[in-house]
Parts: structure tokens; sequence; C-alpha cells
């Protein structure tokens, strides 16, 4: 039996659809990274970290060097051997992301939660890079 995967836009033989299989299967580096977003609020810096599938046990999170560091491995499962694999584009084995830690983080107070498929890591700011409010008296 041969199966067919089509996503309704591109024709079978297609040279788009001929490239889009090979960049898939030439790319893993792309795949061995989390997909990432990074926000910036008064209080801190929020790291979210796509990562479905990836069991608690395997998430390492850690600062060195400056570095906020982030791996996790998603095991491939196992197949018994009577059945064919038609299609793989889930990624397996260890995933990586570092970022260099902003000047103003502090390295006291980070937490790293996950939930639905998504790990946030959330790193406070110092105290001291906070924006402050200086009172002005007036003399008469």
């Amino acid at each position: 039996m041969e199966v067919f995967m089509r996503n309704g836009l591109t024709p079978d033989n297609s040279l788009l659809r001929q490239w889009n299989v090979l960049w898939n299967e030439l790319e893993p580096a792309r795949r061995a990274a989390p997909a990432a977003d990074v926000v910036e609020d008064p209080d801190g810096y929020h790291f979210y970290f796509e990562m479905a599938g990836i069991n608690s046990e395997s998430v390492n999170v850690r600062v060195e060097d400056g570095n906020l560091i982030v791996e996790a491995e998603r095991k491939r499962p196992e197949w018994s051997k009577d059945v064919e694999l038609h299609l793989s584009e889930r990624a397996y084995g260890t995933m990586r992301r570092a970022f260099t830690m902003p000047e103003d983080a502090s390295h006291k107070g980070i937490k790293a939660a996950y939930k639905d498929g998504v790990l946030e890591v959330t790193v406070p700011k110092r105290p001291e890079s906070k924006p402050f409010k200086i009172k002005v008296e007036f003399e008469n």
C-alpha cells in the first residue's frame, strides 16, 4: 500500500513539493532546536519553548557562563518490526537552545514551568535595573 500526503496547495509532482521534501531531509538542525518566543515586560524576561511530547525527566534548564540553556530529549517511539513508516516529520533526539542572558537579568528567582507542551522560563530583572520614579520637591 502506498500512502500519499497532500496539502491541497501544490500538485504531487511539483518542483515546490520536491524541494520541500528535500529541505526537510537535509535540515535536521532546524528540528533539533525547539521553537522559542522571548518576551520582555517591566519585571523580567519570559522564554517560551515549544516542547510537545517531551518527558519531564529529560528537561534540563540552567544558566552557564552567562547563557540560559534549555535541553531536552524526545525519544522515538518503538514500533513493531512489521509496521511500515510512511511519513516522519516529528523531530527526535536531543534538542537544545541557548540565549545570552540580558545584562539586567537576575540569576536569582529564575523559574521554569511546563504546561500544554510549552516550557516557560521566567528570568526576573535585577531590582536596581528596573525603572523607578523620583519625587521632585519644589521650593517656594
